[in-house]
């Protein structure tokens, strides 16, 4: 027997469809995806183009960011002698994580200066290039002659915009700040800047200065501080100071205890100059004070017992003053643009230790 034939159902009868959600309510769901999941950023992408689109657009960085004005760490580059590694401590993964011939110099606001060692073995010149790892893009600096270098030289990249509070500026102009010395006659510090927007090198500005054997500018972190740059400077004995402004450099002295050993120039925590030093199982911060009659000076902030914070079983092993920053254990100091400090340890993992004083509460 056939079963009775189903109701007739009147199409008009049925309920409205629910309405779309605006955009601005879709917008206030997605910037609450947590930052250092960038995977879940994408998959929502996915979800339909009328999504894509928001989180592709200008405003939702923008407002991603401002919610979450501490960038998180996605991972960090690993230098090997002859190639660089993007190793990831998140869900986000660049397109090529592996870069051959590349040496990491500066990053900053999302762009990384990488120098091209591979074209600089063919040319002889010094070939710079500014990339951004979540894109992929690239630019390719004009070569700069190794014989306009000098014989030591470092480089650092910055923020071009003028007032850019840099929650969305990897797209914007830049500069990229080359400082070489020499031990020409006479002896001669000199600068070159190079302008995305001009997309040409300036003309040097040579500086004499007083030549001695070791005048040589360390291929370490440097430190941007209000409108001046740092580098490590006559075997890590003093700090050669550049100012953007006036583009005159500048000599400090570091406290005698230190000449010689590994040093990380940073920003401290009240935005003056300072660094961080390893001295058997403590982290030393120290920053420029100034005293007396406008004269500055070196005055130790902080130190932290590495021993009572780090999962390591040779905390007590002596740390040698000319330690390889890059492959030597047991730690890797590393200032970062936010005025973090980390450690790297044997077996690639990595500790945050400190990125503010009311938060970290780790006073030594």
């Amino acid at each position: 027997m056939d079963p009775p034939p189903a109701a007739h159902r009147d199409p008009a009868m049925d309920p409205p469809p629910p309405a779309a959600l605006m955009d601005e309510l879709v917008e206030e769901v997605l910037i609450r995806v947590p930052p250092d999941d960038p995977a879940s950023l994408v998959r929502a992408a996915l979800v339909c183009k009328r999504w894509c689109r928001l989180i592709a657009g200008a405003s939702f960085r923008r407002r991603f960011r401002e919610l979450h004005p501490r960038p998180p760490m996605l991972g960090y580059l690993y230098r090997r002698p002859e190639d660089t590694d993007f190793v990831p401590t998140s869900s986000f993964r660049p397109p090529h994580a592996v870069r051959d011939g590349w040496r990491v110099l500066d990053a900053r606001h999302g762009r990384v200066l990488v120098l091209d060692w591979a074209a600089q073995y063919k040319t002889m010149d010094v070939v710079l290039v500014v990339w951004d790892p979540v894109s992929d893009e690239q630019r390719r600096l004009p070569a700069l002659r190794t014989a306009t270098l000098f014989s030591s030289w470092n480089a650092a990249l910055l923020c071009a915009a003028a007032g850019c509070d840099h929650l969305d500026c990897r797209r914007g102009p830049f500069l990229v700040v080359v400082v070489a010395t020499g031990l020409s006659s006479p002896a001669k510090a000199s600068t070159h800047v190079y302008s995305s927007d001009q997309g040409a090198w300036s003309e040097p500005i040579n500086v004499s200065h007083v030549s001695h054997r070791y005048d040589f500018i360390m291929m370490a972190h440097r430190a941007l501080v209000g409108n001046s740059l740092y580098f490590n400077y006559k075997l890590n004995t003093k700090i050669l100071e550049y100012d953007l402004g006036t583009r005159e450099p500048s000599v400090i002295n570091l406290p005698s205890a230190f000449h010689g050993w590994h040093i990380v120039l940073m920003e401290s925590e009240d935005g003056v100059l300072g660094f961080a030093t390893v001295q058997e199982s403590k982290l030393s911060l120290w920053a420029r004070e100034a005293g007396l009659g406008g004269y500055a000076g070196w005055a130790q902030r902080r130190v932290i017992e590495l021993d009572k914070l780090l999962p390591v079983s040779d905390c007590s092993r002596s740390l040698s003053p000319y330690v390889d920053p890059i492959a030597c254990p047991p730690y890797v100091v590393s200032g970062q643009e936010d005025r973090t400090v980390h450690f790297q340890l044997q077996g690639c993992s990595l500790h945050e230790l400190l990125h503010s004083s009311t938060e970290s509460g780790l006073d030594g």
